[in-house]
């Protein structure tokens, strides 16, 4: 099992899971910037709004990454993914990112949860989910 180190108390992941490396993060911004100049933000919109009930957006999609919330562990929905990671992430961070040139776009390779400033003031965890634990996709049987 893998555990996650919140404030005060050890949490344990489901298995198969793990928090997301800092690399892996980076990664999936760069990746999440190419896909909405590629769809023309339209299509990475539509594609967005599909994913973010399962704790994703199309970069985590394609990356096997998922947001969970640090109390429940569980994926996050749609609101807290559009609203608060949305506009904080999509309007707030890249003028935070301008002001500190760059380095808060780092801050997971420092921080011992791997965690952003937009994690923390949304009170999640970004995952790697390789196995889908959590199930994107109805269960058929």
């Amino acid at each position: 099992m893998n555990t996650v180190a919140p404030s005060n108390k050890n949490v344990v992941l489901p298995q198969g899971t793990s928090v997301a490396s800092p690399w892996i993060r980076l990664g999936s911004y760069f990746l999440e910037s190419i896909l909405g100049m590629v769809t023309l933000g339209i299509g990475w919109l539509i594609w967005g709004c599909m994913t973010a009930s399962s704790g994703q957006t199309p970069a985590k999609r394609l990356l096997k990454l998922r947001v969970i919330d640090a109390k429940t562990l569980m994926p996050v929905g749609f609101g807290k993914m559009f609203w608060l990671r949305g506009v904080l992430c999509g309007f707030i961070a890249p003028i935070a990112i301008a002001c500190t040139l760059g380095v808060l776009l780092f801050m997971p390779l420092w921080d011992k949860r791997n965690q952003n400033i937009w994690d923390k003031i949304s009170g999640t965890y970004v995952v790697s989910d390789p196995t889908d634990v959590w199930q994107t996709k109805p269960n058929l049987n």
